[in-house]
């Protein structure tokens, strides 16, 4: 049996292993190495319990640091990794470090890359993420792409072969988590009945103190309770910035939750806002729709079909906002399991 390195670091790759894992072990035997990206238990350990993911290969405690040096900790982590593990092929997941980090080693090695989510795209070359993604797919052999859209984005890249559209695997990850979601969280009985949920943790975002404040402010537009929960690096520049005595008097500030109590709270708020893809596409999946407190979104799919509207940082939470439904075509095409098909592709090497 072949041997595949899956490489992960952060939340959205921890909820996309869990049926990648289950698929590709079909075919291969899985070494899974955690960067350590993610540090606190919640952005972490408590995924892989409660996703029944596999205790990874290696940990290679590469968080904390700047950028550079934590690129460079991941790389030299994974070296000795792949070293050790002779993998016959190397998978990288979604637009982190550990994403870039793990495609550079694996060019280094001579190895087949298989990039989960390629081609997804964002209109600023600034934003990290869209760096990790640019730099991955100019050396990615194989582009497991989740929507028609972000093929069309390689394509126009210059990109000709092993271009695939796969569907989104944070759809799988729904569909094996469903019938666990709570109905609501033990130690959040007490939230209101209506509520709206926010997530914030984006560098430009957070790191910006006006974009923060606009987006404080936006969250007391609302006539009902928005409910918080804390990024360890929004809490951070919360308080850098003396904004924790000044938030608006509806804004409920919780900590960090695990998956299934996130896609709980998700279930049970008429509204989600926020900078995350993966939250994006998760409310959408539950039926939500969704206000992106960022400029842009790489999901523009979902913003034509009416689900999801970009609202920069500074937005209105009173304004009606009704979805579309579950009838269009290009919806449903979207709404389809992923990783048992990467698996089938990439299983004939």
């Amino acid at each position: 049996m072949k041997k595949a390195a899956l490489v992960v670091g952060a939340r959205p790759q921890f909820i996309k292993t869990a049926p990648l894992i289950l698929e590709l072990g079909r075919f291969f035997k899985m070494v899974l190495i955690h960067t350590g990206q993610h540090y606190d238990f919640m952005m972490s350990e408590n995924f892989f319990d409660e996703l029944a993911i596999p205790d990874p290969d290696y940990h290679l405690e590469a968080s904390g640091k700047t950028p550079g040096k934590q690129l460079g900790r991941m790389i030299q982590g994974l070296e000795a990794a792949f070293a050790t593990e002779k993998p016959d092929l190397a998978i990288v997941v979604g637009d982190t470090n550990s994403t870039l980090a793990g495609a550079i080693t694996a060019v280094k090695f001579g190895l087949p890359l298989a990039h989960v989510e390629a081609g997804v795209r964002s209109k600023s070359k600034t934003l990290p993420e869209q760096i990790n993604r640019l730099v991955t797919d100019s050396i990615t052999d194989y582009f497991l792409s989740p929507t028609p859209l972000s093929v069309e984005n390689l394509k126009r890249e210059g990109k000709t072969e092993h271009l695939y559209d796969t569907g989104d695997v944070i759809y799988d990850c729904l569909r094996l988590s469903e019938n666990r979601i709570p109905k609501m969280p033990e130690s959040l009985r007490s939230l209101p009945a209506r509520f709206i949920l926010a997530t914030i943790h984006r560098a430009e975002a957070v790191d910006n103190v006006e974009n923060l404040t606009n987006i404080l402010h936006s969250f007391g537009t609302a006539s009902t309770p928005v409910i918080l929960p804390v990024h360890p690096r929004t809490m951070k520049m919360l308080k850098t910035f003396d904004l924790v005595g000044t938030l608006p008097g509806n804004l409920i500030l919780i900590d960090p939750l695990g998956y299934l109590d996130i896609l709980s709270l998700v279930r049970r708020s008429y509204l989600v806002v926020t900078d995350s893809g993966g939250v994006q596409r998760e409310a959408i999946y539950l039926g939500k729709p969704v206000i992106v407190a960022r400029p842009e979104t790489e999901w523009v799919e979902f913003e034509h079909l009416g689900w999801l509207k970009v609202a920069g940082y500074r937005f209105d939470l009173t304004e009606k906002f009704e979805t579309p439904g579950f009838k269009s075509a290009e919806l449903m095409h979207l709404l389809r399991p992923a990783a048992a098909g990467m698996a089938e592709i990439l299983r004939n090497l």
